[in-house]
């Protein structure tokens, strides 16, 4: 069971999020890990919330099938999650944890979850990007090392972004994160992209020709895949990256967290 100050502070962490507040008065020491050896994956960005372990190099998983309930479903399922690999919060070195784009209230939830449980238990969190996770999947399933990820956004919107395998941080973003029309999306250097072949991920490819017209880019370059991941594979990828992350001293205070919303001014709820 959680225990009363634990649950207090996540609760002011979730009603501060609900809120639209990442600020935090608490003060904590940090020991920065170089390898988690039990790291916790929060991603409650999708209608569906889901969590994971990364305990020993052994992934552990779970999913709720009840739609935009992770307020009420996310906190019972890490605690379902630790009980059943006989470890507890406790046991916890690192908190990663999907930071958008995606639900801007699911967004929200799992930013709290993760500083209330990191500000609670003095370990780091770490903040991802779902443009950089739904690389790392891609890459991961089809063995490519160049990846464009574009999720459906609002306003026949797309989050955009391209990536490239890399060992040493899992993927680099080349350019920027993006969220605009097709037609909008800002073009990589032609010698980042030629002649390179593409992977294309995410479900904001219904304006295929539009994007590609914009990115000029040639279709015989580029191979179509899934629209999103299987949970597991995602979760996986997740802990993944966040493991390379903190590797790399990337992990940081809860109250730094912040989310990716990429541009803050739209109404994503």
């Amino acid at each position: 069971m959680l225990d009363n100050s634990l649950v207090l502070i996540l609760w002011e962490s979730l009603l501060n999020t609900s809120r639209g507040i990442f600020i935090f008065n608490h003060s904590i020491t940090l020991t920065l890990p170089v390898m988690s050896n039990c790291l916790l994956a929060i991603d409650t960005t999708s209608a569906r919330c889901s969590t994971a372990i990364l305990l020993n190099g052994k992934l552990h998983t779970r999913s709720s099938d009840r739609e935009r309930q992770a307020a009420q479903l996310i906190l019972p399922m890490i605690e379902d999650l630790m009980s059943s690999v006989d470890s507890s919060l406790a046991d916890l070195e690192g908190i990663a944890v999907a930071a958008g784009p995606g639900s801007f209230t699911g967004i929200r939830i799992g930013i709290g979850v993760a500083q209330g449980l990191g500000l609670s238990l003095s370990i780091p969190v770490l903040a991802l990007s779902n443009l950089a996770i739904m690389a790392m999947a891609a890459i991961a399933e089809n063995t490519c090392d160049n990846v464009m990820v574009s999720m459906k956004a609002r306003d026949s919107e797309v989050y955009f972004a391209s990536y490239r395998g890399s060992k040493l941080d899992g993927v680099m973003l080349l350019g920027q994160e993006q969220v605009c029309r097709p037609a909008n999306i800002q073009r990589l250097p032609a010698a980042e992209i030629e002649p390179q072949r593409w992977y294309a991920t995410g479900d904001g490819w219904d304006q295929r020709d539009e994007i590609l017209r914009t990115l000029r880019r040639d279709t015989e370059h580029v191979q179509f895949g899934q629209t999103q991941p299987a949970v597991e594979l995602h979760l996986g990828e997740l802990c993944k990256l966040a493991k390379l992350r903190f590797a790399l001293g990337e992990g940081v205070a809860a109250e730094q967290v912040i989310p990716n919303y990429i541009k803050e001014q739209l109404d994503y709820s």
